[in-house]
C-alpha cells in the first residue's frame, strides 16, 4: 500500500528542453552558417559592450557534431539529476548563471592573459554550452556529493561507478591547469573554469536557503 503513494520526481522537462533546443540551432547553424558568426562571443566586443546578448546566445552554438554530442551527453547525465533535485523553476536561473559567467570569465581570461602570447585571441568567436554544464557539474557535486556515477570500463557485465564529486573535482583541477597552459589550442577552459565555480555558488546560496527554512 505504502508504495501506491510514493513520491515519485516529475521527468527532468528542463533538462531535455535544452538539448532539445540547442540540437535545433545547432541544424540552424547548418542550414544558415551566418547564425553561427552572428550569435557567437567575441571577447573584444564584450570589453567594449557592444553585442552583450551574446554573453548568452553563444551557450546555443557549437563547432561540430562532436561538440554538441559530447556537450549534450554530460548535460543529460548531470542536468537530469540536478534538475530533479532542485526542481525547473531553480535548474533553469542556475544553468544560466553558470553559462553567463562562464562567458565572462573567458572574455576576461582572454583580454588580460591570453591577449599577450595571442595578440588577436579576443578577436577569435567563442561558442559553446559548456561553461553552463560545467556549472551543472559544480551543482552535482555540492548537493549530491555521494551520489556515485556509473562509468566505462567495467569488465564483462560488471559496471563500475565512481563518487560523482571525485571524478568532477578531479576535472576541474585538469580545467584551470588548462586555462593557463593551453593558450590558442581552441578550447575556452576559462569559460569552464568560471562556469564550475558560478554553479557551485549558485548551489551554495540554494542549499543554505533551503536549510533556512
Amino acid at each position: 500500500m505504502d508504495d501506491e503513494y510514493e513520491v515519485r520526481p516529475l521527468p527532468p522537462f528542463a533538462t531535455y528542453a535544452l538539448i532539445l533546443l540547442n540540437v535545433c540551432i545547432f541544424v540552424l547553424q547548418y542550414i544558415s552558417p551566418s547564425l553561427t558568426y552572428l550569435y557567437s562571443l567575441v571577447p573584444a566586443d564584450i570589453l567594449h559592450g557592444q553585442n552583450l546578448y551574446t554573453l548568452v546566445t553563444c551557450m546555443f552554438l557549437h563547432a561540430d557534431p562532436i561538440h554538441i554530442m559530447m556537450n549534450m551527453y554530460f548535460l543529460y547525465i548531470f542536468g537530469s539529476s540536478v534538475e530533479q533535485e532542485v526542481r525547473p523553476l531553480v535548474f533553469l536561473p542556475l544553468y544560466f548563471f553558470a553559462g553567463i559567467l562562464g562567458s565572462l570569465g573567458h572574455t576576461l581570461i582572454t583580454v588580460t592573459i591570453e591577449s599577450f602570447f595571442i595578440p588577436d585571441a579576443a578577436y577569435i568567436p567563442t561558442l559553446g554550452a559548456s561553461g553552463a554544464i560545467f556549472g551543472v557539474m559544480a551543482a552535482y557535486a555540492y548537493l549530491m556529493p555521494r551520489r556515485p556515477i556509473r562509468v566505462w570500463g567495467g569488465y564483462g557485465d560488471t559496471d563500475r561507478y565512481v563518487m560523482g564529486w571525485n571524478i568532477i573535482i578531479l576535472y576541474f583541477m585538469l580545467e584551470v591547469l588548462l586555462t593557463f597552459v593551453s593558450f590558442g589550442s581552441g578550447v575556452a577552459h576559462g569559460a569552464h573554469v568560471f562556469g564550475f565555480v558560478g554553479g557551485y555558488l549558485f548551489a551554495l546560496i540554494y542549499q543554505r536557503f533551503r536549510r533556512k527554512r
